[in-house]
């Protein structure tokens, strides 16, 4: 494209929204919600759920236009895309008909349930010609970036090893959106429905991001943890070895109140480790601060800039990154690793 048309198209973009609607306000469909009033050149036009107070937060976050059968948002011609933010085992479901619909769409990860479901979700939106990008809200962390242009300038030398951890309590002791205990969804405990445990659900943050570091994966095993003796697994070790780079490991888990977000690399010049925890009392209260006077909490940057990463897709015609393609990638990389697993534990 040249020059002077993406200028053109920036001075256009900059007279116009794009119209959002969100199908799901749950737990992040409202952290969405809540950062869609912060985005350049998009408006929050509409929100679907089938949930009465889900729509009543939504109604007070100042959208006026709420369904409960999302078939009636994406079949509204005046929006533009949509936020999908369900649980699993609608994705595919809700994916493809948004697809369709000719809406373009920003799709909670994982892709789909499995490889079968998202291999579909790709089809339909590559048939349909829309935009598809999987949220990985960890790539844009400022200093998870940071680390992919020290990667490629060498600043580590030849990284031989590398660590990423995601531990939390997962579904076990959700919380709202002002920190007290949340209830969990009765789907969260059936794995028809979720599609795999902790090692889907956290894993696939790690996998995408160590290929975004990496490149091709070669090899991959792991070992699933069944600490809540539950038909899926509360904890996972992967191993996994790259084509053209280090051996990393992976450490996900829901059995901690406490949180931890890391990354390490052990390289021939240098090491790196940096991480996210559970917040301080001083930083919760930093954020609740934020959040009554209408700014962004720190928690929830990463995901407004994923959110906006979309809309500038929308907006300038950008080819969409992490597209629906990356999204596969990693779901079958994911179910290598399921292959490839050893039980641990009762």
């Amino acid at each position: 494209m040249r020059a002077h048309d993406i200028l053109s198209k920036r001075w256009f973009c900059g007279l116009r929204k794009a119209k959002i609607g969100l199908v799901g306000a749950g737990s992040i469909g409202r952290i969405h919600l809540l950062n869609c009033h912060h985005l350049r050149n998009a408006e929050l036009v509409s929100v679907a759920d089938t949930s009465k107070e889900a729509l009543g937060f939504a109604k007070a976050m100042g959208v006026t236009s709420v369904r409960k059968d999302y078939n009636e948002l994406l079949n509204d011609p005046s929006i533009d895309a949509v936020i999908i933010s369900l649980p699993n085992f609608l994705h595919c479901e809700c994916a493809t008909r948004a697809a369709e619909a000719g809406k373009d769409i920003f799709l909670e990860k994982p892709l789909a349930r499995n490889v079968t479901e998202g291999k579909e979700i790709v089809s339909v939106v590559k048939r349909s010609g829309v935009k598809l990008i999987i949220n990985y809200p960890t790539k844009f962390i400022d200093s998870y970036a940071r680390l992919k242009d020290e990667i490629q300038t060498g600043v580590f030398g030849d990284i031989q090893i590398a660590c990423a951890t995601n531990v939390s309590s997962g579904p076990f002791y959700m919380r709202g959106m002002i920190g007290r205990p949340a209830p969990v969804p009765s789907w969260w405990f059936d794995c028809r429905l979720t599609g795999g445990g902790a090692l889907l659900d956290l894993g696939i943050h790690e996998i995408n991001l160590l290929r975004w570091y990496f490149g091709n994966v070669a090899e991959i095993k792991s070992y699933l943890g069944y600490r809540f003796n539950l038909d899926f697994e509360d904890h996972a070790v992967c191993f996994l070895r790259f084509e053209d780079g280090p051996i990393a490991t992976i450490n996900v888990g829901w059995f901690s109140k406490d949180f931890r977000n890391s990354i390490e690399f052990y390289g021939t010049l240098r090491h790196v480790s940096i991480g996210n925890s559970t917040r301080t009392g001083l930083g919760f209260l930093a954020d609740v601060v934020k959040r009554r006077l209408g700014k962004i909490e720190s928690f929830r940057k990463p995901y407004y800039k994923a959110l906006q990463n979309f809309v500038d897709c929308v907006n300038f015609d950008i080819s969409p990154d992490p597209s629906g393609e990356e999204g596969l990638l990693d779901l079958e990389i994911l179910s290598r690793a399921y292959q490839n697993s050893h039980r641990c534990g009762s």
